[in-house]
């Protein structure tokens, strides 16, 4: 029993740390919750009970004749997705599925790529110099002043990053001093008397740092009933749009002070310019997120190819539709699934990084501005927008994966009953 107790503590142990790694990546509660259930009968574990927020993760196993439970807890600590790891444990987990690595060989392998560094500063920062060009880009910000405008906000930002990680400040703050450094600099040159575009400059900035993806995720996880995290997941949402918005606000006073109109608005930009746009802020996200560099292309490829559905299709207002919305991110979850297939890794790396031209991340920001300005009704009208957006993303999202995913389950079926 002794035996068979210390191999059951090894498994249960690196399904815990592999799904402490793949939330701190970003990767929606449910998911792995899901993940998990999946892979814990395939290694003998059947009947383990497996729970999770946006704060700790637990496993816990009672096998027969046992006197006590085999219960194991990690706290997460949620920053900044890195992809690499994220890859690494999906493919980790598969393998040990397989029986190709035992689990403690594989909770060691699991270490190694954890230990190991990411990207390294100046390819992460420029990396996110290209991101920052294409959401310019993407928002209409044509014309050159306006893109290196941006990028020097963009520079600015970086070292006040550091500081704020090597203090330990809070999240809340130091999104706040991003974004009142991100507003403050168009403005003045703006005010200045430079022909710059303020909006694309200041929300191309920003665009990195705006929660659409996490409100895609807390959508994800109240749909996958995993209410605990979905509500952690808005808030977090909320409350990092919020000081976007009164950075962003208190940013724009600057330039307000010295006579500049300020209008967070934007004109469309046109397809072929946004498409592009897109593409460009896709990869240097992917770069600067370690996502392994045969997984680049076609992250961009599906992220471009879902924004080009949202961009030609028809609109009302002016705006696209939910609908659009709700096809776009279907194709991109399943392409998402095939190009997990073909290369081995996790969906969700794809779909995590090719979603984000489609997430609302700016009708989330212009809600919390209205609300900043005391314009209530264009700040519920905003988040309402952005709320429908979401649901359309989650659903299509998770149809896209779920039909793919099912597919190739009975494929495989199919394959084991014909040998």
């Amino acid at each position: 029993m002794s035996d068979e107790f210390d191999v059951n503590a090894v498994a249960i142990t690196f399904a815990v740390e592999a799904g402490k790694q793949m939330l701190e990546s970003s990767t929606s509660v449910s998911e792995v919750i899901d993940r998990l259930r999946r892979f814990l009968p395939r290694v003998g574990l059947r009947g383990c009970s497996v729970d999770a927020t946006t704060s700790f993760i637990i496993l816990s196993y009672w096998h027969p004749g046992q006197k006590m439970p085999l219960t194991t807890m990690r706290d997460l600590e949620l920053g900044s997705p890195r992809l690499e790891v994220l890859a690494g444990t999906e493919a980790l987990l598969g393998r040990v599925e397989r029986g190709e690595i035992a689990p403690g060989a594989a909770l060691d392998q699991l270490q190694g790529l954890v230990d190991a560094p990411g990207p390294s500063p100046w390819v992460g920062r420029g990396a996110l110099s290209i991101a920052v060009i294409g959401w310019v880009l993407f928002l209409n910000g044509t014309g050159w002043l306006t893109v290196l405008v941006a990028l020097a906000a963009s520079t600015l930002t970086f070292p006040v990053s550091e500081v704020v990680r090597r203090l330990r400040f809070p999240a809340a703050g130091a999104t706040f001093l991003i974004a009142l450094i991100a507003a403050s600099i168009p403005n003045l040159l703006s005010a200045a008397g430079l022909s710059l575009l303020v909006a694309p400059a200041v929300v191309g900035t920003l665009f990195n740092y705006l929660p659409g993806r996490a409100f895609v995720s807390s959508v994800i996880d109240g749909l996958s009933s995993a209410p605990v995290s979905s509500l952690s997941r808005g808030i977090e949402a909320l409350v990092t749009a919020g000081m976007l918005a009164l950075g962003m606000l208190l940013g724009s006073q600057v330039g307000a002070g010295l006579g500049l109109d300020y209008d967070p608005s934007f004109s469309a930009a046109p397809v072929a310019l946004s498409v592009l746009g897109g593409a460009l802020g896709v990869l240097g996200l992917a770069v600067a997120w370690g996502m392994p560099k045969k997984a680049v292309a076609p992250t961009v490829l599906i992220g471009a190819a879902g924004w080009l559905i949202v961009a030609t299709a028809p609109s009302s207002g002016g705006d696209p539709s939910w609908v659009a919305y709700g096809l776009a991110s279907a194709l991109v979850g399943l392409a998402g699934a095939v190009a997990a297939r073909v290369q081995d890794s996790s969906a969700s790396m794809y779909t995590g990084v090719a979603i984000l031209p489609l997430v609302p991340g700016f009708a989330l920001y212009t809600s919390m501005l209205a609300f900043a300005q005391g314009d209530t009704s264009g700040a519920a009208a905003a988040l309402g927008d952005a709320g429908i957006i979401s649901l359309a993303i989650a659903v299509g999202v998770a149809l896209g994966l779920g039909v793919t995913q099912n597919a190739f389950r009975v494929e495989t079926h199919v394959r084991k009953y014909a040998q």
